[in-house]
């Protein structure tokens, strides 16, 4: 039996992204050398021989519909089996699922010739260098106990709950290596504790984000993708193909965010014309949030007469109140710019109000469901808009911003609600933005062309409405009444 598995060529094709994560999972540490290493056809470092600690020990795959998850991670499993005596489980979330893409993906891959043993009914394929690759299914979370793993292989593993990541883990134990292929669902557990601790560089962890291609899959054709698109919504186009984490299940703002995002010139030119310039005259609203035991926040919106454009973002940990309070000055464009800020944290305001920053600051009503209400009255009119390039964090935020569980554990009774309380800081700065500014106003944006008065100085913008109504009198069809009412 050969010390690492080749495939032909013909049976598959390797792109990056698959190439990326297989040699991120064959990556070792040699602390002897104190270098990295891709380990085949050995496991030892190649200058001194040491069999060096894995680099990356949880490594996770979310990729579009087709693009070979299936594959990939069977080619990663049977990599692992030719490790003499070692045991690797290979699973999906279901039975039929385990049948019908996991156990076939293992059978194209591992030769004949390497099969020692194969138990029908415990589904165990023994190997002739005694490594065992164990098919399983997690349909019941107790089933993801395994005592003495060496490798783990989930597929789907976005159709698991967090119950049954809470069983895996202790499993995981040593220098066992999972690795997950899936489709992304929504921002779930998945997104939580595998992928951002990946893209946050968390030591051990790995993840690639994947779009269905042609490069991916050969059978995959653009006409294919288009003709996909048009029967399908957008938003469940990018989370099927395009593998985008789309919205969180049980979120606040559900897929409202996404039809507000504007990701091109072209239609932040159709709200702010100016763009990337923003006239002077514009009012500037910005919400912060001054974070005593959290990073320090704000966002930046302008107005227009299509609603509020979210513009900027301020999002920094671990600098000092007069580094923050310089950094705000920055999203400031107007001298008639006015800021919100949570009317508890007073300290905060005090310290934005001296010199030489002179932050004045209007106290924002901190009742999360009210200001969760403002800001759905803003999205379900279509009146609140999102710059893509200028406020990624914020969009990122807004998309996970989600009710915690709270639930009584005697009754399980629904108790007060409470939002859960991790990377909220941007969507709080919005809703203290939003509960110092007037209600979005009723009436389609797209029927009112004029120009916003919200700026103007009190007396002014009355006398300017007061000759909107007259005109709109002047202008108005004359009313046919016939009846009894004229006698």
């Amino acid at each position: 039996m050969p010390t690492w598995i080749e495939i032909p060529a013909e049976k598959f094709i390797y792109q990056p992204d698959q190439q990326q994560f297989l040699n991120a999972r064959r990556s070792r540490w040699c602390a002897k050398c104190k270098q990295e290493y891709v380990c085949p056809p050995s496991l030892v470092c190649p200058l001194c021989e040491t069999k060096g600690a894995r680099l990356y020990d949880r490594l996770t795959i979310i990729a579009g519909r087709r693009w070979g998850k299936s594959k990939i991670g069977s080619v990663a499993a049977a990599e692992e089996a030719t490790i003499p005596n070692s045991t690797v489980w290979c699973c999906a979330p279901t039975n039929p699922k385990l049948h019908r893409y996991v156990i076939p993906a293992m059978q194209q891959i591992i030769p004949e010739s390497w099969v020692k043993s194969w138990n029908a009914e415990f589904l165990d394929l023994r190997l002739k260098n005694n490594a065992l690759i164990h098919f399983q299914t997690l349909e019941d979370p107790d089933q993801g106990r395994g005592q003495g793993l060496d490798a783990l292989w989930v597929d789907e593993v976005c159709e698991l709950t967090k119950a049954h990541w809470e069983v895996i883990r202790p499993s995981l134990a040593g220098d066992t290596v999972a690795f997950f292929t899936t489709s992304p669902r929504s921002y779930d557990w998945v997104y939580e504790e595998l992928y951002k601790p990946a893209e946050e560089g968390l030591p051990g962890y790995w993840a690639c984000h994947a779009k269905t291609s042609e490069s991916a899959n050969p059978r995959i054709t653009t006409e294919f993708l288009e003709r996909e698109r048009a029967q399908m919504s957008e938003v469940m186009y990018r989370q099927e193909y395009e593998a985008d984490f789309v919205h969180f299940t049980g979120s606040i703002y559900g897929g409202s965010i996404e039809p507000q995002i504007l990701r091109t010139e072209e239609a932040i030119r159709e709200i702010i014309p100016e763009w990337p310039s923003i006239d002077s005259w514009r009012q500037v609203l910005v919400g912060i949030d001054t974070g005593a035991d959290h990073p320090f926040g704000a966002v930046k919106l302008v107005s227009t007469e299509r609603g509020l454009v979210v513009v900027g973002e301020y999002l920094e940990r671990n600098k000092s109140f007069y580094q923050h309070a310089s950094s705000l000055r920055s999203l400031a464009i107007s001298s008639t710019t006015r800021w919100a800020c949570n009317k508890n944290e007073k300290q905060g305001m005090i310290e934005l109000a001296q010199p030489p920053f002179n932050i004045m600051c209007s106290p924002a009503e901190n009742d999360v469901v009210a200001g969760t209400e403002r800001v759905k009255a803003w999205l379900e009119k279509r009146q609140l808009w999102f710059v893509d390039s200028n406020c990624p964090r914020t969009i990122k935020q807004m998309k996970a911003y989600r009710w915690a569980e709270n639930r009584s554990p005697k009754t399980d009774e629904k108790r007060t609600e409470k939002v859960y309380k991790k990377d909220d800081e941007l969507p709080d700065c919005l809703r203290y933005a939003l509960m110092t500014w007037p209600l979005p106003i009723q009436h389609p944006p797209e029927l009112d062309k004029r120009r916003d008065l919200s700026h103007l100085p009190g007396e002014a913008r009355v006398t300017v409405e007061r000759m909107r109504r007259i005109e709109a009198d002047l202008t108005e069809e004359p009313t046919t009444v016939t009846g009894d009412f004229w006698g």
